[in-house]
């Protein structure tokens, strides 16, 4: 398909701040690259997560709502090769072994199918058990389990909601510093671990703030 990258590029930098510029160029670079070695999976997750190993922007950046740009350009070369963002479906692997190839020769379809998920449990739960034999480090906890004093259940003690810690003012603060638009807005970087840092690569928020922080307001009583 007949796509002029460059000027989809020049169209998306008018405008935009000279680090933008930068970051659309950047993303550009390992675009071209990506299609130049016949990689065809264009999605958002994928591209953010190349373009980061590659010091670009990453996955936060790209999909953040102000971002469209980006986005834009990662549709633009999806496009150029015939496919969209979407994350192509996995083809499901081929099973192999002699127990396969020997019910490929049944004739009867329902005693092959019979037998097909009677093997299939079989290999479950032959999975399972070498997960549980990978499994070095068992955790018991000998601590007493409380029950309550007019049931034979025992009794669950819930965290308090922050409604009735926080103001509502205090837990506007809170979700604004876990925004996309937030952090674009200070130039700042988050990644899926939870890290921010700001634009040239410093620890501003520690691995495992943001995430941290959003599964505590995703407790609050809306």
């Amino acid at each position: 398909m007949t796509i002029d990258i460059e000027s989809v590029l020049d169209t998306l930098k008018d405008g935009k701040t000279p680090k933008t510029q930068r970051s659309l160029e950047g993303l550009n670079t390992v675009l071209k690259d990506y299609f130049d070695a016949g990689k065809r999976d264009f999605s958002i997750t994928t591209i953010g997560r190349i373009s980061e190993e590659n010091g670009g922007i990453g996955y936060q950046s790209i999909r953040a709502t102000a971002n469209k740009h980006y986005r834009d350009l990662i549709e633009a070369w999806a496009a150029k090769a015939q496919t969209t963002t979407k994350k192509p479906p996995s083809s499901p692997a081929k099973k192999s072994g002699q127990d396969y190839q020997l019910l490929e020769r049944i004739d009867d379809t329902a005693v092959r199918a019979l037998f097909g998920q009677i093997i299939r449990e079989r290999d479950r739960y032959k999975s399972e058990a070498n997960m549980l034999k990978n499994q070095t480090k068992i955790i018991i906890d000998k601590r007493p389990t409380t029950f309550a004093e007019s049931s034979s259940e025992a009794s669950v003690e819930l965290l308090p909601s922050l409604k009735g810690v926080c103001t509502d003012n205090e837990i506007k603060a809170l979700r604004t510093v876990c925004s996309d638009e937030w952090l674009e807005k200070l130039d700042f970087n988050a990644n899926d671990l939870g890290q921010v840092k700001d634009e040239y690569g410093t620890e501003i928020l520690p691995r495992g703030f943001l995430t941290g922080l959003r599964k505590l307001l995703g407790e609050v009583d809306e």
